[in-house]
């Protein structure tokens, strides 16, 4: 049994904080996934999509049954005040596809606070950035974490969100979305092909990359000072360590 499981979207985003740690091949029927195990924390890139994300927590939870589930990785800001790098710990979760709402408990010195949105698509542009603090007066967006504490709903199992910013309130991002196929996958090669006859698109396309690398660092160098077995609660149901 793992005390910690992370799900995230891309192993990019958790490539600083595994390296080194052991591999397993998991079968998730329509693909694998690829597990990074270390003594009680277990790590997976489940692909971009609340709908992966969820398929990935439940593999991760039928076969390790952790204490914790943890959707971590990158977000976009929805207002002024965070910044590239900034990192977050919303308590509370929106699934804007169906309004349900997921909470996270936070214990000892880490402390959460604010809204975010799962959404279905990028949010590309500032205005759909305004439209969803309008909506649901969230502080940053995201497309995985509502399906990850959807798990840990159901499970009964403890639910953190950490998330850096890699794009501002006010950056119009690249269309990025046409190039994530339907396991979640971002198809690099094929954007940087399409970018690269589009050169209006390259300062945009280049601070995109250079953002997200920024916050990547940072969310794993979190990661790698705070993470520890959490005494926490997904709506109201409290958890404490399993005994030995």
């Amino acid at each position: 049994m793992s005390k910690i499981a992370v799900i995230a979207a891309l192993e990019r985003e958790l490539r600083p904080w595994v390296n080194g740690w052991s591999t397993v091949t998991l079968d998730a029927g329509a693909r694998c996934l690829r597990v990074f195990e270390n003594a009680d924390l277990v790590a997976v890139a489940g692909g971009i999509g609340c709908a992966n994300a969820e398929h990935a927590a439940r593999v991760v939870v039928e076969k390790y049954r952790p204490q914790t589930l943890i959707s971590a990785g990158v977000a976009g800001a929805l207002i002024h005040s965070l910044k590239v790098s900034s990192v977050i710990l919303p308590n509370v979760i929106v699934d804007a596809a169906t309004g349900a709402e997921y909470r996270s408990t936070f214990s000892g010195e880490i402390i959460g606070g604010g809204i975010l949105v799962s959404v279905s698509d990028i949010a590309a542009s500032p205005d759909a950035k305004s439209k969803l603090v309008e909506q649901f007066h969230a502080l940053a967006v995201d497309m995985e974490a509502a399906g990850v504490a959807k798990v840990a709903q159901q499970a009964q199992i403890g639910f953190r969100c950490v998330k850096a910013i890699s794009d501002e309130a006010g950056f119009k991002m690249p269309p990025v979305s046409r190039f994530v196929d339907t396991a979640g996958n971002f198809e690099t090669a094929k954007f940087a092909a399409w970018v690269s006859v589009r050169p209006w698109l390259w300062a945009r396309t280049i601070a995109l990359g250079r953002n997200t690398g920024r916050a990547t660092k940072t969310l794993c160098e979190w990661l790698t000072k705070n993470l520890q077995p959490p005494d926490v609660s997904v709506n109201g149901a409290r958890l404490a360590e399993a005994k030995q």
